[in-house]
């Protein structure tokens, strides 16, 4: 009768592990990175990231954007001064965005691994 609580035990010690790690692909947390956008540009305009991050764009300049993948995987709507928007990307590839209020202003984000 003893022994009873062994099996029970080592099961709840796993659930608590897998809770711990999070809830991404192999126990990782998506990490986030940030994007500026200022004078004009994105800064940085490359980013290289994993499957589950998320990027994270902030207006910080005068005049509003956006962010609008050449894709049509993603876009925001447009952003006035202080204003986010962010995308969690999950699967890997190359993606290039720009704002379509301004489409020399261009930035890419690189996702590889996983």
């Amino acid at each position: 009768m003893k022994r009873a609580w062994f099996p029970l035990a080592v099961l709840l010690l796993s659930v608590a592990v897998c809770v711990s790690a999070g809830a991404a692909p192999g126990g990782k947390k998506g990490t986030k990175h940030k994007v500026s956008i200022e004078g004009m540009k994105f800064s940085p305009d490359k980013v290289e990231i994993e499957p589950g991050d998320t990027v994270e764009w902030t207006n910080s300049d005068t005049h509003d954007h956006n962010v609008t993948a050449k894709d049509g995987s993603f876009k925001s709507d447009n952003l006035g001064s202080g204003e986010t928007f962010s995308y969690t990307f999950k699967k890997s590839g190359n993606f290039t965005y720009f704002c379509s209020l301004h489409p020399r202003m261009k930035g890419q984000v690189t996702v590889s691994g996983g």
